[in-house]
């Protein structure tokens, strides 16, 4: 059975919240020059993504307004000057990348959450063109939040068979940023399965880029203690599994 998953409260109503966000950014939302208007239509009408900001990062007792309107602040401005993250689409990264099978989702873990999977292996630093790469991991992101508004996902980070040349701190930044500051409660929890030795110390740098509450999300699993987190009829063969599917 998995543990030590984050749990995450509901300290105040979608309805407050929107009263709240509306009247304290009144002027950023009327001029139409720091958000996009897609992008607060889509947080007043759909409670789900609503309630992504509400519970981003609330581990008190008592709802942390202060910090709720900070996160809902830099998620719409960079959403909004990020090329406008709305309007990403397949257009804005080379088609083949669907067919490199390093960034997909597929199955679920044990609480029915969909695993994103990131195999690194297929990724060599200083031979990718990083910014269309961005779009395709924002693209991802994106197109999951419209399908499944409020929904979390895992991401299960796929380090076999990798060394030191795959690991872009860039492409890392980027990931982390997205999840920090364009994707607020997005994330369930993060998945690195098999990291080797030799990365131990990139992992200590990485670590310290992540937000505090974000360390204890992350979970190190091997073929052994993967099934903690997600069932076999959910894995891949070659990860320990019996699904069919192949990574």
């Amino acid at each position: 059975m998995a543990t030590s998953i984050p749990t995450y409260q509901t300290l105040t109503t979608v309805e407050a919240f929107r009263k709240v966000v509306n009247s304290h950014f009144s002027k950023q939302i009327t001029e139409g020059q720091a958000y996009d208007a897609r992008d607060i239509k889509r947080f007043n009408e759909i409670d789900e993504y609503a309630l992504m900001f509400i519970q981003h990062m609330q581990y008190d007792k008592t709802f942390d307004e202060q910090k709720a309107l900070r996160i809902f602040h830099e998620a719409m401005f960079q959403n909004y000057t990020n090329i406008h993250i709305i309007d990403i689409s397949t257009n804005h990264f080379p088609s083949s990348y669907f067919d490199r099978h390093a960034i997909f989702l597929q199955n679920h873990d044990m609480n029915n959450l969909p695993l994103l999977y990131f195999v690194i292996r297929v990724f060599h630093k200083g031979h990718e063109d990083n910014e269309a790469v961005k779009r395709f991991i924002t693209y991802n992101f994106e197109e999951y939040l419209r399908t499944h508004p409020g929904r979390r996902l895992v991401i299960l980070f796929d380090l076999r068979e990798i060394g030191l040349g795959h690991i872009d701190y860039d492409l890392v930044k980027y990931i982390i940023n997205s999840l920090t500051h364009y994707y607020p409660g997005l994330l369930a929890y993060m998945l690195i399965y098999k990291q080797p030795f030799i990365l131990q110390a990139a992992w200590r740098l990485i670590r310290s880029w992540l937000p505090t509450e974000t360390r204890n999300s992350v979970k190190f699993i091997d073929e052994k203690t993967i099934v903690q987190y997600v069932s076999l009829d959910q894995l891949p063969k070659d990860m320990g599994g019996i699904a069919n599917d192949a990574l």
